[in-house]
């Protein structure tokens, strides 16, 4: 009996652990405090503080009645002595701590749930405001339309106003009265400003309207100026045609003589030490031709399969394939040749067929830019300039070399490349090339 009475006493050990297990928890953390640190300070509670007293609701009462429930259990085993009293304190401790948390989290619930719904009245009540003056300018603009509807239906059946004229048919009697001679000022409109494009294609066709005359050249010896050069040259001139006409262009250590009517022509050729450089025939552009095409291939296909052009073979005979363009060892390239003015009115703007392609023809109006000085009309492996002029910045080097981050262009100094497709050199040596170049007589 004693034993059962010891054993009645005893502490109760709960599952999962009993009274050491309870004691090593709490060495490890304050009581009520739910392993906040002796030396940690708890956050603040939500602004306001706890309230006296919760609003009761259905989650408030049922959370009061299970916290209840666990301290009437733990206050009866207490009494019974089925818990230690450590024991039954230490739980009741963290009942108490777990009914003031859910009071803090329930009053900060409430608190929430409050600013809510006076953001939802404020919102309402802007809305409200809102709807009243969209419904007011509605209601004045019904008002204005049905006013003026009423005074177009006043005027439509005043006689007086219907017979009054109106503007328009004041302004036409107005204009009847005017007399003949009498002529109103006209306006001018303000010229257009051209792009680069349309003035430099206008230029194009400009200079290939210009008649293209032989030129003539002549070496200036070592020991003679250019000044004296042109002197002798304009005496000489002078003693068989009393009035020529003619213009003379200095190329290094020559004289370039371009006659400018028939009689000069004939006085500079019959002269001797010039020598003679006729007009240079037009060139076409073929391209996407098959690379397999040789030159003769290519007259033989534009005699045989374009007969709807009218090519002959006496054009043909007086045509010369000069060279390709494009990949050579490729599958399509672009053929230049050399044809007679008549040809050129026949092929350029067309498609030819050649072989199993249809090919557009242009007219060919690039001129050779050598890389050793940059000039225009040769190449380099017939410069004769022994320092290269860089590409990129016009210095005296090897373009390949250039290191230099400004551009600069060698032939009309402006900001860009020598190879450049808006240099003015490059426009002006085309333009050059056009007036050169003997079109035949215009249609």
């Amino acid at each position: 009996m004693k034993n059962n009475r010891h054993c009645y006493f005893a502490p109760l050990r709960l599952r999962g652990g009993g009274d050491n297990e309870l004691d090593n928890t709490d060495s490890n953390s304050t009581s009520g405090d739910m392993g906040a640190g002796g030396s940690q300070k708890r956050g603040p509670t939500s602004p306001g503080g706890l309230p006296a007293k919760l609003p009761r609701t259905s989650e408030t009462s049922e959370i009061n009645d299970l916290i209840g429930f666990l301290e009437q259990t733990v206050l009866q085993e207490k009494d019974k002595k089925k818990l230690g009293v450590m024991v039954a304190e230490k739980m009741l401790t963290k009942i108490a701590r777990l009914r003031t948390v859910t009071q803090s989290l329930a009053h900060e619930n409430y608190r929430l749930v409050g600013e809510l719904k006076g953001k939802d009245d404020a919102l309402n009540q802007s809305l409200t405001v809102f709807i009243g003056k969209l419904e007011a300018k509605n209601a004045e603009t019904c008002g204005l339309s049905a006013e003026l509807e009423a005074l177009k239906t006043t005027a439509s059946q005043d006689p007086c106003t219907a017979q009054q004229p109106s503007y328009a048919s004041k302004a036409a009697k107005a204009i009847q009265r005017v007399p003949r001679t009498e002529t109103a000022p006209k306006l001018t409109a303000a010229p257009q400003t051209k792009s680069r494009k349309t003035v430099n294609k206008e230029q194009m066709a400009k200079s290939r309207k210009t008649k293209a005359t032989s030129r003539f050249l002549i070496e200036i010896p070592q020991d003679m100026t250019v000044a004296s050069a042109k002197a002798g040259l304009w005496q000489a001139v002078r003693a068989k045609c009393s009035n020529p006409k003619a213009k003379t262009i200095v190329s290094g250590k020559s004289l370039v003589i371009i006659p400018d009517d028939a009689n000069t022509l004939e006085v500079i050729r019959s002269m001797n030490n010039f020598i003679e450089i006729g007009p240079r025939k037009p060139r076409v552009i073929i391209y996407d031709v098959d690379g397999g095409i040789s030159k003769d291939e290519l007259t033989e296909c534009l005699l045989a399969q374009n007969a709807e052009l009218g090519i002959t073979a006496e054009d043909m005979g007086n045509s010369v394939p000069l060279h390709k363009l494009g990949p050579r060892n490729g599958d399509a390239v672009h053929w230049v040749m050399e044809v007679p003015p008549s040809v050129l009115a026949k092929m350029e703007n067309k498609l030819v067929y050649i072989g199993m392609t249809r090919c557009r023809c242009k007219l060919h109006s690039t001129l050779p830019q050598c890389y050793n000085c940059q000039q225009y009309g040769h190449t380099s492996a017939r410069c004769e300039q022994k320092t290269p002029s860089c590409r990129n910045c016009a210095g005296p080097h090897d373009s390949r070399t250039c290191n230099e981050d400004g551009v600069k262009c060698v032939n009309c100094k402006g900001p860009h490349k020598a190879s450049s497709g808006i240099c003015k050199a490059r426009g002006q040596a085309t333009r050059s090339l056009l007036r050169r170049t003997d079109f035949g007589s215009p249609q």
